[in-house]
């Protein structure tokens, strides 16, 4: 296992290496036009971005190479693995990547036409406020939120709620555009949006891959009124999927039926098997220049478009 992580690291060392030279040599007449405009913190803010925009670029080309050796997407593989610093001249950047199917798409929430919830899914988010100790009533307030109506659900909330708060808004009644539109909607204190934010996504494809899905979310998946009556997922067999799949990644979602014949019924029974799968198909990348003290991060994501990586959001920190 470690010759294949220090294979790993020392890949995207070599990647990193040669897009910073690429983007070194477009960027080197932009940055000394720039540069001699500003002091040494400016400069170095400039060098700290280019060292950033390479560990995300050095990600991109990771995962498209990965697209083409396999169709799934593991915690074991060059993209996923944790990456230490990795120091460039008097610069170090600092990469992660995260598939965002390992988490639960708040947008998919309801059907396609807005018009009322995926019941399955909103029963999942539910049971899954209550494994985070948050009160489940918040579904329904994030449903009213994504929703086309302006009906109230019980314990939910549209505009009229919102336009009587000190600082008046409307719901939105439409699809979360960025996470931290979840701050807005009724009972998401700062708190608990921080619990949350490490599960939830706006960008996935709707399923859950369970070669990469944390335990709380397993424990949700059996939520819904089919997957009761075949059995829940409890928290040790969520611990048995994460061991088996360290030495027998799931190629098809149905293998995960080989973990144990509980999970193969629920798999056979429910709707469990209409919310996983075996590989991801949107990505966070977050990358950080660090130049003498002087950081520059980048925080993005991308959803795949053939074997590329097209980018649908990105904010330079």
């Amino acid at each position: 296992m470690k010759q294949r992580n220090d294979a790993g690291v020392a890949l995207l060392i070599t990647l990193l290496v040669l897009v910073l030279i690429v983007i070194l040599a477009m960027e080197i007449f932009r940055t000394g036009a720039r540069a001699a405009q500003t002091g040494a913190y400016g400069r170095d803010s400039i060098r700290a971005t280019l060292l950033a925009e390479a560990g995300v670029a050095a990600a991109r080309i990771a995962l498209r190479e990965n697209a083409k050796d396999f169709k799934y997407d593991t915690l074991d593989q060059v993209w996923s693995r944790p990456v230490p610093s990795i120091e460039l001249g008097d610069g170090t950047i600092q990469v992660t990547v995260e598939d965002e199917e390992r988490k639960i798409n708040l947008n998919r929430l309801i059907l396609p036409n807005g018009n009322a919830p995926d019941e399955q899914r909103l029963a999942v988010f539910r049971k899954f406020l209550a494994i985070l100790d948050i009160d489940p009533s918040i579904a329904d307030a994030v449903v009213d939120w994504l929703d086309v109506d302006d009906t109230p659900r019980v314990g939910g909330a549209e505009s009229s709620y919102y336009l009587s708060l000190p600082y008046s808004y409307r719901a939105k009644n439409d699809l979360f555009d960025t996470l931290d539109e979840l701050r807005l909607v009724r009972g998401m204190t700062a708190e608990r949006f921080e619990k949350l934010k490490p599960f939830v996504t706006i960008h996935s494809s709707g399923t859950v891959n369970i070669n990469t899905a944390p335990k709380e979310v397993f424990i949700a998946l059996s939520a819904g009124q089919d997957a009761a009556e075949a059995g829940e997922i409890t928290a040790a067999m969520a611990d048995q999927i994460i061991e088996y799949r360290k030495n027998n990644p799931f190629q098809n979602p149905r293998n995960i039926g080989n973990v144990s014949p509980a999970l193969k019924d629920l798999y056979d029974k429910t709707r469990f098997r209409d919310l996983i799968d075996v590989k991801g198909t949107a990505y966070h990348v977050r990358s950080t220049g660090d130049l003498s003290g002087t950081l520059r991060t980048i925080d993005a994501v991308g959803v795949r478009s053939g074997n590329d990586i097209q980018w649908r959001y990105w904010r330079l920190e």
